[in-house]
């Protein structure tokens, strides 16, 4: 029989990468609760149109990388492809702009673009991210901006680099479309095919092409364009980037692959990861409420590939066991599993086997758990009313009362 093997695109994570993925949610939830964010959890699937008004129809997300598919209701569903578009749906859906000026959302899940697979990027990929609606301050902006620097530092990842641009409103960015178009169409026909046609339906994405990056350092700066609101707005942010300790660079070639984007975008970048060096990205995006709901609401977010984050991970708890019971003949296992009940109830993890083993097996079983604390449990224990609690750090082993056990691990803690 034929082995059923995970769809190409898709990965299994298990083991140490289980372990780093747990650790960064947690991380994540640390440091975006301390922001004021709460957790939303949005549908794996929605509507299709939502994301081709959302994210727009021009974009290489809608064009080509989208999985799209009619249910058996005849609808026209997709796998979302990121998550800042349902976070809106949600937000309008359950009219909570009613409900308080300013929300703050933060997410953890699966999201789904046909790409070509690679280290890091995977057809199944997993995002975290940050959504805040209600608020038009610069000074949002960089708070925001912050979080993401901090949360990756939180997480011990070095060499970073945070770039920031401004683009404008649809107004300016009318403006300096046409002076896209004035530098690129005389080379029109040295462009890639995607370029080309980006050409015609939206210059800016010509920016963000990698096939022909190197035409682009001499096209025109879109801070050029924008009007002086717009660019106090983006001195304001550069401000309070400073105030709030963020090293940052200006990249005026920055325009993120969404069409949703509008004034503040920004990337957090790598040279650890070679050509796919974007770790966390984002931007504001005042334009996608009026396009969803019709509601002029300002929102600024971000979303960083937890994968990524992965393949940078050094330092993270590699223990996923605290305590391994090893209990040695047949009258000891009750007591054997009052004490791992005991413990589990004071949220320790353990581990148990069930099977009769030798001190040599189960010696062997608590050192490939990487456990901190093996509980020995044997004839003579049990007569006393003992355990040896053997510390698998330090190697010392010490007789404690089974009362004291508890006490015993917590404080070595």
């Amino acid at each position: 029989m034929k082995l059923i093997k995970a769809v190409r695109g898709t990965k299994d994570i298990i083991g140490e990468d289980a372990l780093k993925y747990n650790y960064i949610s947690e991380i994540a939830k640390q440091v975006f609760e301390s922001y004021g964010c709460q957790f939303i959890k949005t549908p794996i699937f929605e509507e299709t149109d939502l994301f081709k008004r959302g994210i727009g129809e021009a974009t290489d997300v809608v064009e080509k990388e989208m999985y799209t598919f009619k249910d058996r209701g005849d609808r026209s569903i997709t796998l979302r492809p990121e998550n800042t578009a349902s976070v809106v749906r949600s937000y309008l859906e359950n009219a909570i702009y009613a409900k308080e000026d300013v929300s703050r959302f933060y997410y953890n899940g699966s999201m789904f673009r046909y790409e070509r697979p690679q280290a890091g990027r995977q057809r199944e990929f997993n995002q975290i991210g940050v959504e805040v609606l209600g608020e038009k301050s610069p000074i949002l902006d960089a708070e925001i901006i912050a979080m993401g620097y901090k949360l990756l530092q939180k997480l011990g990842i070095t060499d970073l680099e945070v770039r920031i641009n401004c683009i404008g409103s649809n107004a300016s960015r009318t403006e300096y479309r046409k002076k896209l178009l004035e530098y690129f169409t005389p080379m029109k026909e040295d462009l890639c095919e995607d370029c080309k046609n980006r050409l015609e339906r939206n210059p800016l994405r010509v920016l963000d092409c990698k096939v022909d990056h190197d035409k682009m350092d001499g096209a025109p700066s879109i801070i050029d364009s924008l009007f002086e609101e717009e660019r106090a707005h983006y001195e304001a942010v550069k401000k309070y980037l400073t105030i709030f300790g963020v090293p940052f660079v200006e990249d005026s070639g920055l325009v993120r692959g969404l069409d949703y984007y509008s004034s503040t975008v920004f990337e957090i970048v790598t040279n650890k990861l070679g050509s796919q060096g974007t770790v966390l990205g984002g931007g504001r995006y005042d334009n996608l409420l009026k396009q969803l709901g019709d509601k002029d609401i300002a929102a600024f977010g971000f979303a960083s590939g937890v994968e990524r984050i992965m393949m940078l991970l050094e330092d993270y708890p590699k223990k996923a066991t605290d305590v391994y019971i090893a209990w040695l003949g047949e009258n000891t296992l009750e007591k054997a599993m009052e004490i791992t009940a005991l413990l589990r109830e004071n949220n320790l993890k353990v581990a148990v086997d069930y099977n009769s083993k030798g001190m040599k097996s189960h010696m062997k079983k608590a050192d490939k758990l990487n456990t901190k604390y093996c509980v020995i449990l044997g004839e003579d224990e049990l007569a006393k009313n003992v355990v040896v609690l053997k510390n698998f750090e330090t190697r010392e082993q010490e007789e404690v009362s089974v009362e004291n056990i508890l006490m015993a691990i917590k404080g070595g803690k």
